[in-house]
């Protein structure tokens, strides 16, 4: 107990120098002290900012019809304190100046009601120094006493001049400074445009394709383009170089708080695998090499799979001491079952291709690694010849059935029949029907 008291005790960070924060990246550099949010601080936030709704300023009415029986401070009182516990946590004796450029990215957790005990667990995120001053970025976990989730994740951005005086003052920015990623986001994940498909390519061949922040965003932002390109009726993913994508780049994850940690996994996969599960056109994988981890979860979430023969699946979680994430174990045991997903997950061995076929995990196998992405492409071309309207309802139908009765199902699927039936594939289709002849679908 003394040891975890030892390493939650409130503490800052001095450094001497703006540069010696080039040894902070990626490291907590403080912890502030714990702060009590009183109703005056609601009120008076309250009166600036003209936010007078009952839940934060009516402590009766609170108690009467709030879900936590007492009123609570507005997310953006919570946030108002990221520069006081930024300057509390990280001092820096030689800065002449200091711009604060404010909130880069914000995930609320939860609510903060008055009487709460909050605090803010701070790390270094990056440093890019320049001429005579550096701009950086802390994450902010605000933790609440007593409390398992944190009442927000924050990231703030600052730009600081050191002072001309220091005998240490930086120059010239310096090339060995790390960054969180080795790619922006144009670079980490290509999107392409193959007549009726769209590819994407996972681009972070040096790291395996390993996910972070700007894989997840150029995954999304490539499957948002298609969703409005009518043009496009058809999807393939695979990864550049040796492997499809060996999970989560553990030198960015691997320095989270659990805190963090829990936060990340719930605000970035789970948009990450709706997007992916609601785009209603057909997701092929191309798996080339290995789909490890958070890597393995993206490759069950495509809708079909082509792999080669030296193609595998891995559940490397356990192999490191955590547990499916990403949607991983729901992917799974839906495609096998209970005891066989369970032995996978938790044996971490890998699932070489021909087993996958075996146990559904794959719909196509080819002899060459040569051949996949070909198979995979023509594949998509064929899908995108199918009335894509009904593809996509098929899909959400699907869907909807893994966590529904029969009878709810049928209702649901009678729902979704409603916007086919209208559709001129359907018109098309019945005709070519009745005059025996191949239907020509449009996708509309």
């Amino acid at each position: 107990m003394a040891e975890e008291e030892t390493i939650n005790k409130a503490y800052a960070t001095e450094v001497p120098q703006l540069s010696d924060l080039t040894h902070y990246l990626g490291k907590e550099v403080g912890i502030s002290n714990w702060m009590t949010i009183t109703q005056d601080m609601i009120d008076s936030f309250a009166k600036t900012t003209e936010d007078t709704q009952w839940i934060h300023v009516d402590p009766e009415k609170s108690a009467k019809y709030s879900p936590y029986k007492k009123t609570v401070a507005h997310g953006f009182l919570v946030l108002s304190l990221v520069s006081k516990f930024c300057f509390e946590t990280l001092k820096i004796k030689d800065i002449a100046m200091g711009v604060n450029y404010g909130l880069d990215k914000v995930r609320f957790m939860n609510a903060t009601p008055v009487g709460a005990s909050l605090r803010a667990r701070v790390s270094l995120m990056e440093f890019s120094p320049f001429e005579g001053g550096a701009k950086y970025k802390l994450k902010l976990v605000f933790e609440l006493k007593g409390e398992e989730k944190p009442a927000c994740v924050a990231e703030f951005i600052a730009q600081v001049y050191s002072n001309p005086n220091s005998k240490k003052a930086i120059s010239e920015p310096k090339m060995d400074i790390p960054k969180k990623n080795e790619n922006t986001n144009d670079q980490s994940v290509l999107f392409e445009k193959d007549g009726d498909i769209g590819i994407i390519t996972l681009n972070r061949p040096t790291r395996y394709n390993a996910v972070t922040d700007d894989v997840v965003n150029g995954i999304t932002n490539a499957i948002n383009k298609i969703r409005k390109d009518d043009d496009i009726r058809a999807v393939v993913i695979t990864g550049a170089g040796k492997g499809f994508c060996a999970g989560a780049d553990m030198a960015v994850f691997g320095q989270v708080t659990p805190e963090e940690g829990r936060a990340y996994i719930t605000s970035t996969y789970q948009p990450l695998m709706r997007n992916l599960f609601t785009l209603r056109k057909p997701i092929i994988g191309a798996i080339n090499g290995t789909a490890a981890g958070v890597g393995a979860s993206l490759a069950l979430a495509c809708d079909f799979r082509v792999m080669s023969q030296n193609s595998a699946l891995l559940y490397a979680f356990i192999n490191i001491g955590l547990g499916p994430d990403g949607g991983g174990s729901w992917l799974l045991a839906r495609q096998i079952g209970y005891s066989k997903a369970l032995q996978i997950a938790v044996e971490g061995k890998k699932i070489m291709a021909k087993e996958c076929l075996d146990l559904g995990l794959t719909n196509k196998l080819v002899s060459e690694d040569s051949e996949l992405l070909k198979t995979a492409k023509n594949w998509a071309h064929e899908l995108a010849k199918l009335p894509t309207l009904a593809v996509g309802v098929t899909k959400e139908d699907m869907f909807y059935a893994m966590g529904h009765d029969l009878y709810d199902t049928i209702a649901y699927e009678a729902e979704k029949q409603v916007a086919t039936f209208g559709s001129r594939d359907f018109s098309e289709g019945v005709n070519a029907f009745l005059e025996k002849r191949p239907a020509k679908f449009i996708g509309k």
